[in-house]
């Protein structure tokens, strides 16, 4: 279903990818659409947070900051849900 704020888009993907992406919205009880929304929408959250933290660790670098801060906050990303 379609939402009146939504933005029609057409991609091409390769057909295994098509497929895992169709066998998932069955799995799921989703549309493809909503399936690859999401999905988008979280790699593109996951992206800023990347950048964010990198920003964080540059402004950092003006002080005093452990060799190993930039480990660190990618081990703190991967262990949050």
């Amino acid at each position: 279903m379609l939402c009146s704020s939504c933005m029609r888009l057409t991609v091409h993907i390769p057909e295994d990818l098509a497929r895992l992406l169709r066998q998932a919205a069955e799995n799921e009880g989703k549309s493809m659409s909503a399936l690859t929304a999401e999905a988008l929408e979280a790699y593109l959250k996951e992206r800023r947070r990347r950048a964010l933290g990198l920003k964080v660790l540059e402004r950092a670098g003006r002080s005093r900051v452990a060799e190993e801060a930039h480990r660190l906050l990618e081990e703190g990303r991967r262990d949050r849900p």
